[in-house]
């Protein structure tokens, strides 16, 4: 099959893509404050305890 031009780049639009594997987060060590958070579902840590910011809202309806 013959090439437009001579660019190696036409080469590799016609390559099938591979399929990349996801970066798995690394695991926090037990003595974090987010140790077993499951809030941000395994998304890296962003340095606010939103367990802290939503749970003492939940106490206080439950409260009223």
């Amino acid at each position: 099959m013959t090439h437009f031009t001579d660019s190696p780049f036409e080469r590799l639009m016609k390559q099938k893509p591979r399929q990349r594997q996801e970066k798995l987060s690394p695991v926090l060590p037990k003595t974090h404050p987010c140790h077993g958070c499951s809030y941000l579902q395994g998304n890296c840590c962003t340095g606010v305890c939103y367990r802290e910011l939503i749970l003492p809202h939940k106490k206080r309806k439950v409260d009223k």
